[in-house]
């Protein structure tokens, strides 16, 4: 029987099922602390030692016992005799008692009976000795034993993933063992006749595979998972259902990527539905995700992952991750950033929302802006540094609107780049390239933003030049033409409505039915390489000499340098070098 999406459940209620299905793990070992990081604690952790483990001085100076400093002052100093001195790493010697002075390093243990430390620098020295002409407190510049932390203290709490600064710690107090919980093993299999290996030679109407590799390299970030990916599996129903029982056998958790929609052809919900007990949802009111199917058997937890790889991707970042930590009793959490949204998103009513964003950080504020485009463009995730779970009874989000976002990095980008596509800009130098985030827009939204004194630098590359005094202006002059198979075009790639391209093209374009609009100009010369069309209008150094070529013209890039940005010198020599080296 074919199981289709009968009961589409919401992002929520997903996550509900999950949590009341996903199996405690109870197994523990014993491990050295050298390969504790990323480990979940499986008990509290206690000190087995004091620290300090001894007193130790905090200074380079002079131990001495303070009761006789109690009536020193200027006119009437102490004089302290100088009466040996240890070695960092001895042990405690005896003070010499009253009147007498040890001369002891940083770190150095505190002489039995000597209560208080002074600096080098606040004693003055003479033959014999040291002349004290103030009064030295108690415990001056002693760490003593145990005031940081006492022998049987719990220092970690169960359920903690262990980080460095946890390992610093529990190595203070002499320890080289911690408890954890064993690790988690995660089964990855992959579905499709139509992939190939990455490195392999490539086959006209295949793909090369990303997914299993992406989530393989995702999942390992995390040492208290043990992955193993299962590789390709061909769509045949016997050879699925063997690699995902293998899997579950092998595994406390499958992760199967394609296959997994309500068509005729797909096949891993249906092998998931013959086990016990079987499918527990499978279709969700998220995008993108739709798609996702979530199973048991007896014990063992399947996530069924859509094969569209920023579908899967975005999956496990929200769902898979997370609830793979529940296991543990771990509360796993990523970072979040309060942002605004700089434009308007669009949303699909009742739907949650998995939303890539550009972020940008502007004079302690952070910006949003949506990263568009299909499950299937896997490029999108690269562009984005970072998402957003948003669930929404619109069909819009207003610009302004608060947006929490989970970034892929910590390093927000402080430069915005805004307009339309220049093949110059994959040329800016790294120092700028790394510290910005480019927004394509048409020439209206460009305008307004423009006179708004938004962003660091807009690129314009047709109509008239805007006059403004707050930008510096750069031209760059571009030669564009037509590339074909056959002269006599029925079809022809061109760029989106707006674009310059277009635009300067609408002689050439309006007398063919057939026009492919596509996203930027490597694309097209790849249409009409490979005759998915007969024609495309393109810029000249976007080709290869192995296609014919006829110049239809030039076009004028505007680059609108903002003067008061602080980067603006960077920006406006960059821009210059380049143009220079393009134009010669």
């Amino acid at each position: 029987m074919d199981y289709i999406f009968r009961d589409i459940i919401t992002f929520n209620q997903a996550l509900g099922i999950i949590d009341e299905n996903i199996e405690k793990m109870n197994e523990m070992e014993t491990i050295d602390l050298k390969g504790s990081n990323g480990r979940i604690t499986c008990s509290d952790v206690y000190s087995i030692n004091n620290l300090p483990i001894y007193s130790r001085s905090q200074v380079d100076g002079y131990a001495i016992i303070s009761g006789d400093t109690k009536n020193a002052d200027k006119e009437t100093p102490v004089k302290l005799l100088l009466s040996g001195e240890t070695n960092i790493g001895e042990p405690a010697i005896l003070h010499p008692g009253h009147g007498k002075c040890i001369k002891v390093p940083t770190g150095g243990t505190i002489p039995v009976y000597a209560d208080a430390m002074i600096p080098f620098e606040d004693a003055e020295i003479v033959n014999d000795g040291i002349i004290i002409k103030k009064p030295i407190p108690v415990f001056n510049e002693i760490s003593n034993s145990g005031i940081d932390v006492t022998r049987n203290e719990k220092i970690i709490n169960k359920y903690t993933m262990i980080e460095p600064r946890h390992i610093a710690v529990i190595a203070s107090t002499g320890s080289n063992e911690i408890n954890v919980f064993v690790k988690i093993k995660i089964g990855i299999v992959s579905t499709g006749t139509e992939l190939l290996y990455p490195g392999d030679p490539y086959i006209e109407g295949k793909i090369y595979e990303s997914n299993g590799l992406s989530i393989e390299s995702e999942l390992s970030k995390y040492s208290t998972f043990s992955i193993k990916n299962y590789g390709i599996i061909e769509d045949d129903n016997d050879s699925i259902q063997r690699a995902i029982l293998k899997s579950i056998n092998e595994n406390d958790i499958t992760i199967t990527v394609g296959s997994t929609s309500a068509g005729e052809h797909d096949m891993v919900y249906k092998i998931l539905e013959n086990l016990n007990p079987g499918i527990l949802f499978h279709g969700l009111k998220v995008r993108p995700g739709k798609p996702m199917v979530f199973a048991k058997s007896g014990e063992k937890v399947i996530f069924g992952l859509p094969g569209f790889p920023v579908s899967s991707m975005m999956l496990l970042y929200s769902i898979v991750i997370p609830k793979i930590f529940l296991m543990y009793n771990y509360n796993f959490e990523y970072p979040v950033i309060h942002a605004r949204t700089a434009e308007q998103f669009n949303l699909h009513r009742g739907n949650t929302d998995l939303l890539l964003v550009k972020l940008l950080r502007r004079n302690g504020e952070y910006f949003a802006y949506q990263v568009g485009g299909d499950s299937g463009s896997i490029s999108r995730i690269m562009k984005s540094n970072g998402f957003s779970i948003f669930y929404s009874n619109e069909d819009h989000l207003k610009k302004s609107s608060e947006l929490d976002v989970i970034p892929f990095n910590t390093s927000i980008p402080e430069i915005l780049i805004y307009g339309q596509y220049s093949p110059l800009l994959n040329k800016i130098p790294y120092n700028i390239n790394s510290r910005s985030i480019f927004i394509e827009k048409s020439y209206d939204d460009i305008e307004e933003s423009l006179e708004k004194n938004e962003a660091d630098m807009y690129i314009m590359n047709y109509r008239n030049y805007i006059k403004n005094n707050n930008y510096e202006n750069l031209k760059l002059k571009m030669e564009y033409g037509l590339i074909y198979n056959v002269l006599d075009y029925n079809s022809i790639s061109v760029m989106y409505e707006d674009s310059g391209l277009y635009e300067t093209s609408r002689d050439k374009i309006k007398k063919c039915d057939n026009i492919i609009h596509l996203d930027n100009n490597e694309i097209i010369y790849d249409y009409v390489k490979n005759k998915r069309s007969d024609a495309g209008i393109t810029y000249k150094c976007d080709i290869d000499k192995d296609i014919p070529y006829e110049k239809l013209g030039d076009i004028i890039f505007y680059f609108y340098i903002n003067k008061k940005s602080r980067n603006y010198e960077e920006l406006s020599l960059s821009i210059k070098t380049l143009i220079d080296n393009y134009s010669n």
